[in-house]
């Protein structure tokens, strides 16, 4: 049997979060605290917390490890079985934040083949918008998130993988009177009424750009919300427009793009982490399984 020692260390850095505090509480030298969590971090085989912010950060190592230390429910062999899964990718928990095109297809049958071949995974799923998912992110509370890119995504802080490259349109209910008319220009469609997701959402930054680059003033949204599901539904009872990948439009009947000009809009989608705060092996082949239900429509 597994004896580790250092627990009572441990927790008390999980506590406050601070080597230094950590200590004091526990009235040890900090070198000493250090050395039974170095300790502990042999005994495992595993880092336990992210030296490199302030506060401390738990890696997801450690926080299986709190867990067990905190009940002690569990033995110190099922606790070496658990991390030895974890670390094979073949057992841990994964937090996955998505946008709202990734929850069509693509992720729910990557996370089925992750869980059919290893059935001790466990999936936490977020579904939000960009701007929230990355401050969940930031937060600790994600592992990494499926969502369009953006320039937010690309820097020093943060590790990308592109996985598609797809069409964006302009859409409105199937009966709208737009679709007679031929091809709109931008100005044209701006006169019209519009349903948008948030001022931050890379459905709205994206049409920021494509109506400056015209010098066209882009219009104020009539409705504006923070689901691309609801959006949908007011297009489906409106004369209104909105802006949507070709997943989107493909997977709700009643919804059509609109015939217009100069709009030339793709979006790139792909998976975000915090560089601090590498993939662990599970979460690196679920982002493969994912790029591998990819459609050749989605790789434009």
């Amino acid at each position: 049997m597994l004896k580790l020692t250092g627990l009572t260390h441990f927790l008390a850095v999980c506590s406050t979060r601070s080597l230094t505090a950590a200590a004091e509480v526990m009235g040890v030298s900090q070198p000493a605290l250090t050395q039974a969590i170095g300790k502990l971090e042999r005994q495992l085989d595993v880092p336990l917390f992210d030296r490199s912010s302030r506060p401390l950060h738990i890696t997801q190592y450690g926080q299986l490890l709190l867990k067990y230390a905190s009940t002690l429910e569990k033995s110190s062999e099922e606790l070496t079985a658990a991390l030895d899964d974890m670390k094979l990718g073949s057992g841990g928990t994964l937090r996955i934040g998505c946008g709202p095109d990734w929850i069509l297809d693509i992720l729910p049958a990557a996370i089925s083949c992750l869980q059919k071949k290893s059935p001790k995974i466990k999936v936490n799923l977020t579904l939000s918008l960009s701007d929230d998912l990355r401050t969940m992110l930031d937060a600790g509370q994600l592992d990494m998130f499926f969502s369009s890119m953006s320039d937010l995504y690309f820097g020093p802080a943060y590790e990308n993988r592109v996985l598609l490259r797809e069409k964006m349109f302009v859409v409105a209910r199937s009966d709208h009177p737009v679709h007679e008319k031929g091809e709109m220009t931008l100005d044209q469609l701006a006169q019209m009424p519009w349903a948008m997701t948030g001022d931050e959402s890379f459905g709205r930054q994206l049409l920021r750009r494509i109506f400056g680059r015209s010098g066209v003033q882009m219009p104020l949204p009539a409705v504006e919300t923070n689901s691309v599901q609801a959006m949908v539904n007011i297009l489906r009872y409106s004369q209104m427009l909105g802006f949507l990948s070709l997943s989107h439009a493909q997977a709700y009947p009643g919804i059509t793009p609109v015939k217009a000009v100069n709009l030339l809009a793709h979006r790139e989608g792909g998976v975000t982490w915090r560089r601090d705060a590498p993939l662990m092996p599970a979460a690196e082949h679920l982002v493969d399984l994912a790029a591998s239900m990819i459609t050749p429509s989605q790789h434009e």
